[in-house]
């Protein structure tokens, strides 16, 4: 995803700083020592989390009670602040802040937030004042009318001007020790102690059962990926090493402090386990298996995992207890293990019982491999068709023969597998191969069946956060894809996939088809079904604006040049293309998303802002005339 590395790297920035709070207006404050900003992050959802206490409301005072405020706290840069009456109109500095009045069940007094805010859901609906801490808009945050301002460190450098408009207390957690402390402070400032109180006794419950899952779990080595180029993770004293320990893991750059710059041999040398990247960190899990951390432990077993947000980590709130489990889940799915026997309906609608967790597992179809090594169980295929290659890694692995039906059952059998996973292809074998063990058809025949076959795959392997991890960042690519070909016009588009007796191509029921579709495009064959051979008065009648060809078409663009197809569009003007991998567009596994940005660049360049090379005929293709 080269083409986003500067957006992604900014994002990414932006999130790695984002935490923290700030508070303030009609209060007299007393600086004490103005500590140094460190950065914060921002934490999304994930699986479970400590639920919010509920709304408070500030009590009206009999005769003989004492007023609650005015009230005056020391917050977390040492300043005393007098705050005059209950805060109403409260405006946050740092997503961090917003998530502990949400979990404190304040969250309805937030007026204003950062840009960078994303929990809870209800957040999309709050006013937007800017970036995050000294980024924000101090004419947006004026107009809001604030009572309260709450910011962490990183707004230090525009306190003054904050405390022109409002009171400002600084919330500024540095560990998961803090964040109590976090809730506390804001529990006296807005008169809500028990609701304090009571989500940190929640928060604290979430991380104790969470480690406690795991504590007698073995250490699970984690190479955390911050960015690719250059290559950072997360270095001891950070939230993500934090929680990478809690969740039953070690930190293997965790002797580093802050976000160290490592080198792929680095990594390497450590031999990570796992490795977890987000989805803003500029390298997908292809990256890992096609690049120089191939060779990683966590590369040839399957245990690269994209998770789905990395705020969940790096946000010191309550919140954090999502990103632990999710993490937790990724590196011990056996000590969140699912109850076998366990009983499934295939995609064949054949209900097939698994006894035990299966370890020993042959797979019929390249699909499936890949599916397996994407959700973290790589490590537990033993056999695999002569036609895996992905990832490298198979080709360490025992091969059973041809693809599906012309898999050698003798060959599967002396292996002695407890699960089969194979897809339509091998019906014709189905009884032989459950003489040999119990056998899951998985045979998804679109986008969104590829989905649930994953998540299928996941249940039967124990293996679900994996699945879930996988199926997210799926559908965050296809999203992002879509969104940006959504306002573009439709190009007239040609898939050719080989050329032997006729310009075999892709018609309707098949993935290009749908890729072609989502990516901004018209397949001009979409109105004949399945796979097919188009004649060249066909292909000329409908005109393509663009070519793809499959890299093992047995046909160069350069040869369109002078053949009967000279005269379309896609090759007058030079947009004709080779496909990177056939398989990104014809295996329904995790990859086909891949496949899927790769059209999307060749039909929409500008919008990506990518430029593929053009096919040059003549001068005037060679620019685009």
């Amino acid at each position: 995803m080269k083409r986003t590395a500067l957006l992604l790297l900014v994002l990414l920035i932006g999130a790695v700083v984002a935490s923290g709070c700030l508070n303030g207006r009609e209060t007299s404050t007393t600086p004490s020592t103005t500590p140094g900003t460190t950065p914060s992050t921002t934490p999304s959802e994930t699986t479970s989390s400590p639920s919010p206490t509920e709304t408070t409301t500030t009590p009206t005072p009999t005769e003989t009670e004492k007023p609650y405020y005015p009230i005056t706290v020391t917050d977390f840069a040492n300043r005393t602040v007098t705050i005059e009456k209950a805060p109403e109109r409260v405006v946050t500095l740092a997503p961090s802040i917003t998530e502990d009045l949400y979990y404190l069940g304040l969250f309805e007094r937030v007026v204003g937030v950062t840009d960078y805010d994303d929990f809870p859901p209800e957040v999309a609906n709050v006013t937007r004042i800017g970036g995050y801490g000294q980024y924000a808009n101090l004419e947006k945050i004026a107009s809001l009318e604030p009572d309260l301002i709450l910011a962490d460190s990183y707004s230090l450098t525009i306190l003054d001007q904050l405390e022109k408009i409002a009171p400002v207390v600084i919330v500024d957690p540095h560990s998961l020790d803090d964040i109590p402390r976090a809730l506390d402070l804001l529990g006296r400032v807005f008169n809500a102690e028990e609701q304090a109180k009571r989500a940190t006794a929640e928060f604290q419950a979430g991380l104790e059962e969470i480690s406690s899952a795991v504590k007698d779990e073995p250490r699970i080595k984690v190479f955390y990926v911050v960015w690719n180029n250059p290559l950072m993770t997360a270095g001891g004293g950070t939230f993500i090493s934090d929680v990478i320990e809690l969740a039953g893991g070690e930190n293997i750059f965790n002797d580093t402090t802050g976000w160290p710059t490592v080198s792929p041999e680095q990594v390497i040398e450590r031999n990570p386990d796992v490795i977890i990247l987000t989805p803003h960190c500029g390298m997908t899990v292809q990256d890992v298996y096609s690049g120089p951390l191939d060779n990683t432990k966590a590369a040839k077993s399957g245990k690269v995992y994209v998770i789905e947000n990395e705020n969940d980590l790096i946000h010191p709130s309550p919140r954090v207890v999502r990103g632990l489990e999710t993490v937790a889940r990724l590196l011990h799915p056996e000590a969140f293990k699912i109850e076998y026997p366990l009983t499934v309906t295939d995609f064949a609608g054949r209900e097939v019982t698994i006894e035990s967790e299966p370890m020993r597992i042959v797979t019929l179809a390249p699909s499936i491999t890949e599916s397996l090594f994407y959700i973290g169980a790589g490590d537990k295929v033993i056999g695999v068709t002569d036609y895996d290659d992905f990832p490298p890694a198979v080709k360490n692995i025992t091969r059973i023969g041809g693809y599906g039906k012309y898999a050698n059952l003798e060959a599967i059998a002396s292996l002695e597998p407890d699960l089969i996973l194979a897809d339509g292809f091998s019906l014709e074998i189905l009884g032989s191969l459950e003489k040999i063990a119990p056998v899951v058809v998985i045979d998804p025949k679109n986008l969104s069946q590829v989905y649930d076959a994953i998540e299928l795959l996941g249940r039967v392997t124990n293996r679900e956060e994996g699945a879930r991890a996988v199926v997210t960042d799926m559908k965050a690519r296809v999203v992002y894809v879509t969104s940006m070909v959504s306002d573009q016009p439709k190009v007239k588009t040609f898939f050719l996939l080989s050329y032997y007796n006729g310009y075999w191509t892709a018609g309707a029921g098949t993935f290009i088809d749908d890729l072609i579709r989502l990516a901004g495009g018209e397949n001009i064959f979409g109105d004949v079904s399945g796979w097919g051979a188009a004649s060249e008065e066909q292909i000329i009648a409908r005109n393509p604006e663009v070519i793809i060809i499959s890299p093992n078409a047995g046909i160069k663009p350069e040869d369109l040049c002078s053949g009967p197809l000279a005269d379309v569009d896609a090759v007058k003007k030079g947009r004709v293309y080779v496909l990177s991998d056939e398989n990104l567009v014809v295996r329904p596994g995790p990859r086909i998303v891949h496949g899927l940005e790769e059209i999307a660049e060749y039909l929409h360049p500008d919008v990506f802002n990518l430029q593929p090379q053009p096919l040059a005929c003549n001068a005037t293709a060679e620019t685009g005339g």
